[in-house]
């Protein structure tokens, strides 16, 4: 899909398959790639980096039992007081105020005793977060209204696993440069270095072995972010891999996890009525097949995640 944000001459979905394919190719490397000068694309990488059309490579760990991540969606008298306040917290990683059937997203390296009322709480299962398409909204809505027709019944194995055990082996070095990657993963090796103390081996060999541990989660919006609501939908489903297969054919990325026993599905709308409407649409279809005993939904107003 051709931004109408974007005035280059290259669709900025061919940096995006770059940085898929390796998240700490140089800038250099790229522009050879694309066949362009590598002061053209330095223009071209800062307005998709500024303008939030490509989103830097992080990093998130697997649910094994060392690794958990506390989440919780709650309801507050003052959401933007105890948002603030979750600010002040070294436990909190996320912290977003919303509208919906929770006021506040709260996650935690570990468990935090709460005053607020809890709606959902609990350790997250793996991530799953699609890679979008080349397409339009319109042409996605086409796909996943052919997907719906086709539909079957069937029931596989969810991507989004919770371990019953712990990785290893994992030490303090590997804790450390877990947490100086974890929200940039291009982050200057010389960097992670200064930060942890570790040696440029470790490092690299940390860094070969990602996948065995985590997933690196590269996101794309053909008109930048800010262009696109997100909004986080609570469902009770025992066919996560249905739900994973037609909302990945949205031409923006999605981010599905678990919950206890609620898929959390994290959706960029797009502000066109057809677009809005598309969701629900499809949900209360899957709710009629009885793929979906219930949804619910919340609007993310803003949010913060430390540095």
């Amino acid at each position: 899909m051709k931004s109408t944000l974007w005035r280059f001459s290259k669709d900025p979905y061919e940096i995006f398959k770059l940085i898929i394919e390796n998240p700490r190719a140089t800038k250099k490397g790229m522009a050879k790639n694309l066949n362009v000068s590598p002061s053209s694309f330095d223009i071209w990488w800062k307005f998709a980096i500024e303008n939030r059309i490509i989103i830097l490579p992080i990093f998130r760990r697997k649910s094994y039992l060392n690794f958990k991540e506390y989440f919780y969606f709650l309801e507050s008298d003052d959401p933007h007081k105890f948002f603030k306040n979750a600010q002040k917290n070294d436990n909190v990683t996320y912290c977003s105020v919303q509208t919906g059937f929770a006021n506040i997203q709260l996650i935690s390296k570990s468990e935090i005793d709460l005053n607020e009322r809890i709606i959902l709480s609990g350790p997250r299962s793996n991530y799953y977060v699609s890679i979008p398409l080349n397409y339009t909204h319109k042409d996605s809505i086409s796909k996943i209204d052919e997907k719906m027709q086709n539909i079957r019944r069937i029931r596989s194995e969810s991507p989004l696993k919770f371990y019953k055990k712990s990785y290893g082996p994992w030490g303090d070095l590997d804790e450390a440069i877990y947490w100086s990657l974890c929200n940039n993963v291009r982050k200057r090796f010389m960097h992670v270095i200064e930060e942890t103390g570790a040696y440029s081996d470790k490092i690299l060999d940390w860094f070969r072995n990602r996948d065995r541990f985590g997933d690196t989660i590269t996101m794309f919006f053909p008109e930048g972010e800010k262009y696109y609501q997100l909004t986080l939908y609570m469902i009770e489903t025992s066919y996560d891999n249905i739900l994973i297969d037609i909302f990945s054919q949205l031409p923006t990325s999605s981010v599905f996890y678990r919950v206890d026993k609620y898929l959390i599905m994290a959706i960029y709308i797009s502000f066109p009525f057809e677009a809005r409407s598309l969701v629900r649409r499809i949900l209360s279809l899957l709710k009629e097949k009885k793929l979906v005993k219930n949804y619910t939904n919340s609007i993310v107003e803003y949010g913060y995640r430390p540095d």
